[in-house]
């Protein structure tokens, strides 16, 4: 059938597949920003409420604020924290409080996207594979799942993903103001 139709086709299903893999090239990412909606320069703005503020050992104030998205950033997390530290700088998470009902698919592809622009983390971990469902799922060692990008400057942005007991995050460290 896939004969016939390019043999008799108008010249359309070339222009559509052709239309497609330029959106496919577009949607690929290439830096950490290209992976959530929300803008990660831009937060937090009015429609974050502000949480605690502590001082740091430095006496710098740090601003704790947080957001409940009504959608799921990555397939993945509803809850966003923004850690602003003095005028430096920035850490984001992102957090899903249910990880007994996480989307293992959307997990995959998360940490499968990330090994493509960062390479392997920095315990030498790549790809999702069974392994880390497996680690994910052990009721007593989940807290070996994970990926941690953390190796500064080689990573501009250090990345970290992690399950506890409560909850399954992504955190992006140093993002600027």
């Amino acid at each position: 059938m896939n004969f016939f139709n390019k043999l008799f086709s108008t010249g359309d299903n070339k222009k559509n597949e052709s239309e497609a893999t330029s959106s496919n090239l577009n949607n690929t990412k290439k830096t950490i920003f290209d992976f959530f909606q929300i803008d990660l320069k831009n937060i937090p703005d009015d429609s974050f409420i502000e949480g605690e503020v502590d001082e740091n050992i430095i006496g710098e104030n740090v601003h704790v604020f947080r957001k409940s998205l009504n959608y799921k950033e990555c397939g993945l997390f509803d809850t966003i924290e923004v850690i602003v530290i003095g005028s430096e700088g920035k850490n984001v998470i992102f957090k899903s409080f249910e990880p007994k009902r996480i989307d293992f698919e959307a997990l995959k592809r998360l940490i499968d996207d990330l090994y493509l622009i960062l390479g392997s983390d920095g315990n030498n971990k790549g790809k999702f594979n069974s392994n880390d469902k497996a680690e994910y799922l052990d009721t007593e060692f989940y807290m070996l799942f994970g990926r941690n990008w953390s190796d500064f400057p080689k990573h501009k942005y250090p990345i970290s993903i992690q399950r506890d007991e409560n909850e399954v995050s992504i955190t992006i460290w140093g993002i600027d103001n």
